[in-house]
């Protein structure tokens, strides 16, 4: 075993952790331990003081080794044929590849991301009704409704912009004498 993953071994216990724990475990435990020996917390001695230097230094190897973890929700007929996707690490664009047949539950992760997992969730859309909601479909679904409705102000815009331009070729584009004399020969007529 080499002594970087020695060292991240040793980080992993002193967190009291699994190894391969991802990042929001290992920042959840950090601040749990490090309650217990912080000087704001307890009376700051040498081996409180030791043992926070301890927490600090396996929290950064951590902080740079542990793996993050996304969830990727795929409809049934999506994780049947499987393929490449892009999904969204930290603001910046990565590939990976969904195997065909992947379940609930399979992790996958990115291309060139090693530090990334991606949880699969298999979901039928139509068969969960929203039921089992999470943000990710949430937000998709608010999407696909400002969509919707500005496609419909669209639409109304264009109808309107019709009606208006009608308008504008009957009364406003036409002279005076024009408007004055069609309404003469409406009005004789």
């Amino acid at each position: 075993m080499s002594s970087a993953s020695e060292a991240i071994c040793a980080a992993y216990r002193v967190l009291g952790l699994e190894p391969d724990s991802d990042y929001a475990s290992v920042k959840s435990a950090f601040r749990a331990k490090v309650k217990a020996v912080h000087p704001d917390h307890v009376e700051a001695t040498a081996d409180t003081l030791s043992r926070l230097q301890i927490l600090l230094k396996a929290h950064e190897i951590l902080k740079v080794c542990a793996p993050r973890q996304l969830d990727l929700v795929l409809t049934p007929d999506e994780a049947r044929v499987g393929g490449l996707r892009t999904v969204e690490l930290d603001g910046r664009s990565a590939m990976m590849r969904v195997p065909p047949v992947t379940k609930t539950g399979a992790i996958v992760v990115p291309i060139g991301e090693p530090v990334w997992r991606v949880r699969i969730l298999v979901r039928d859309p139509m068969a969960d009704c929203g039921a089992d909601e999470g943000p990710a479909e949430r937000a998709a679904r608010e999407e696909k409704a400002r969509q919707l409705a500005e496609a419909d102000a669209r639409r109304q815009a264009e109808e309107n912009a019709g009606l208006l331009s009608a308008f504008y070729e009957r009364f406003v584009k036409s002279s005076p004498a024009a408007r004055f004399a069609r309404w003469v020969r409406k009005s004789a007529a």
